[in-house]
């Protein structure tokens, strides 16, 4: 059971609620089945959230980086390099998780020799690097190379270009070096490590996969993959035929590779893989490697795809299909066991969903290949068509098409519609003896402010009363616009614009009660507004109104991300936009190959459901990541107070 996420059990079974309570031809039995499935799963997902802030939970959304690296020996033009050095021509890129190269950014580099770690000759080397010239593909400057790091460990320091490229050249000895590459992070983006063995004395064998697989479909029996391996030697690049390739994937546990396929080079230097879809791993994220222990004159090599593998579920109801189904009141609940597979076996994640039109009437978590389902709602007639639904609670698994059976049904008894009948007369009672008793009461108060603001869960800043006469400046109280709670510690200012931006005019602090004051700034030109913002809640800016009381109702940050991805859900449309309301898992489900957008929803999912605090700068680290157009946030330009 998990308690955030899109669609997971817990919403499968509060989102039936709320379809059940919102229609009119449910009764009273279907919101108690659907209340009665539900509360155990509130009461464990807030005791999960309780223990989370317990533990002062900070969520941060970081991005992650990944650094591609590349050795290929050169003969030195001068060809007058002692103890015949060779060219250590040492390339690479640096891009984030989304694919972005990150430019200017440098990349620590240190090289050794495996025969001897401390050899004086490398050392010597890496002290003098030197930059690689650009092609007339690179036209630009040359790849900028520093000295970094004490006398007897020096590293090279290569800064990555406008496409994330970074490039230099060292003389070493041909034999078999390793080079560690580190790359420190920035404030969004986390550090990246990397390490290469190569073998100055054989020639470079570059290998790479042709198409380079993405996404695996693990429904499909046999696969096959296609590699290619080109030799590098002296800036010539040529194919490189008979090479045995060994096909394998991520390690297991143990640390060992478990080989799927060999293959061999042909004269185009390609190689082909068949391998059964069983032995590629279980659906999630992994690797695909090709690598070559090498020979006498090319040296090992490997080169590594990450790879989503993929597999379609499909739904069953056995005693459907054999015709088993027993009828029964739809009003009371109606049984049904669904058998929920791939190819690969029983499912063990995700919801059912069951559905008549649009209206949800059972809904179930999958449990060991089976969801156990309560179908309950209202129809006429001797069978209801039910539409199932799979609802991945990840993206490996993808529901194949929605099967629809048909449920006999038959009409409850007299004596099951007893309750129904005294529970309509005691409403009955119930407003008979409230209207006598309305003819008696004082008419109610109207709501204060606050409590209408509460109710309506959006921002907002209302004019309580207008001051007085011989009154000045403005005062109020700052609440939660879903909780109606005071805020204190909120932060209340008055902002004009000028040449150099906006200048605050007047500033102040909420106090314990949320209350706060603002004195009166003199003339008002009409450029004027009041803004207003809380450690965990979001900015609200509007025009300065009249001097008076205000209320002003507050959204929680976590709720104004939520919002916005809302929102531009719906402005997308279709495959975004589903009903009742798109969710983050959603979002990045029907991102697909969209990895900007992807990372984006992940982001606000964590952010809304984990339970921590989401601060300003969470808030403005998530919208960075918002999709083109970029950067939805509702903040307006403009210096924030002291």
């Amino acid at each position: 059971m998990h308690c955030q996420g899109s669609r997971t059990p817990f919403s499968l079974a509060f989102g039936g609620v709320l379809d059940a309570m919102g229609s009119t031809n449910v009764r009273r039995q279907s919101f108690i089945v659907w209340l009665v499935w539900a509360l155990p799963l509130v009461f464990v997902c807030s005791t999960r959230i309780d223990a989370a802030h317990a533990q002062g939970l900070k969520v941060r959304v970081r991005g992650s980086a990944k650094i591609v690296a590349h050795a290929s020996r050169e003969t030195p033009r001068d060809n007058a390099a002692p103890d015949g050095r060779l060219d250590l021509v040492l390339s690479g890129s640096l891009a984030d998780d989304a694919g972005q190269p990150l430019g200017g950014e440098k990349v620590a580099i240190g090289v050794t020799r495996e025969s001897d770690p401390r050899d004086p000759s490398v050392i010597e080397a890496l002290r003098a690097p030197r930059s690689c010239d650009r092609g007339a593909d690179r036209p630009q400057a040359a790849y900028a190379v520093t000295v970094t790091g004490p006398p007897d460990a020096p590293e090279v320091l290569a800064v990555t270009d406008e496409a994330g490229r970074f490039c230099f050249r060292i003389k070493l000895v041909p034999d078999r070096h390793r080079a560690h590459l580190s790359w420190r992070g920035t404030q969004l983006v986390d550090a990246a490590d990397a390490d290469l063995s190569f073998d100055l004395s054989r020639q470079t064998l570059m290998l790479r996969f042709d198409p380079t697989p993405r996404v695996v479909a693990l429904d499909t029996p046999k696969l096959s993959f296609e590699a290619a391996a080109l030799v590098e030697d002296d800036g010539t690049t040529h194919v490189k035929r008979g090479l045995s390739l060994a096909l394998t994937r991520e390690p297991a546990a143990d640390g060992k590779l478990d080989e799927l396929a060999r293959a061999e080079t042909d004269a185009s230097g390609r190689a082909r893989f068949n391998v059964d879809a069983t032995r590629l791993g279980p659906p999630g994220r992994g690797e695909l490697r090709v690598s070559f222990a090498g020979d006498r004159e090319t040296a090992f090599a490997t080169h590594v795809a990450e790879i989503e593998r993929r597999v379609k579920v499909t739904l069953r109801v056995p005693a459907a299909e054999r015709g088993e189904l027993v009828a029964a009141v739809p009003e009371e609940g109606i049984p049904i066991v669904v058998d929920v597979a791939s190819t690969l076996g029983p499912v063990s994640e995700g919801g059912v969903e069951a559905r008549i039109g649009e209206l949800v009437v059972g809904a179930a978590p999958v449990e060991r290949g089976i969801a156990r389902l309560t179908l309950t709602f209202t129809s006429p007639g001797n069978e209801a068509p039910v539409r199932l639904r799979y609802v991945p609670s990840s993206p490996w698994y993808e529901p194949l098409g929605e099967p629809t059976i048909k449920v006999p049904i038959r009409g409850p008894g007299l004596l099951s519609k007893a309750p129904i009948l005294a529970a309509g007369l005691a409403v009955l009672a119930f407003f008979l003896i409230g209207r006598v008793a309305s003819r008696t009461n004082k008419p109610e108060p109207a709501p204060e402010p606050e409590a209408v603001a509460a109710r309506m869960g959006k921002p907002r800043l209302d004019v309580v009363r207008p001051a007085a006469k011989g009154e000045t400046g403005w005062r109020g109280r700052i609440i939660d616009a879903h909780e109606g709670t005071p805020i204190a510690g909120a932060r209340v200012w008055i902002e004009r614009g000028s040449f150099e931006g906006r200048a605050i005019l007047a500033s102040v602090a909420t106090g314990p009660r949320g209350e706060f004051a603002l004195p009166d700034i003199g003339k008002v030109v009409g450029d004027e507004q009041i803004a207003v913002e809380a450690a965990l809640h979001s900015r609200l800016a509007q025009p300065l109104p009249p001097a008076g009381e205000l209320s002003i109702a507050l959204v929680l940050r976590r709720r104004a991300l939520l919002a916005r991805l809302v929102s531009w859900a719906k402005r997308r449309g279709k495959p975004f936009d589903v009903r009742p309301e798109p969710t983050p898992g959603h979002v990045r489900r029907a991102a697909g190959d969209d990895f900007q957008t992807a990372r984006w929803a992940d982001a606000i999912e964590k952010a809304v459901f984990s339970g921590g605090e989401v601060d300003a700068r969470t808030e403005g680290e998530i919208e960075r990541m918002a999709p083109s157009p970029a950067n939805q946030a509702n903040q307006d330009a403009g210096p924030k107070p002291e």
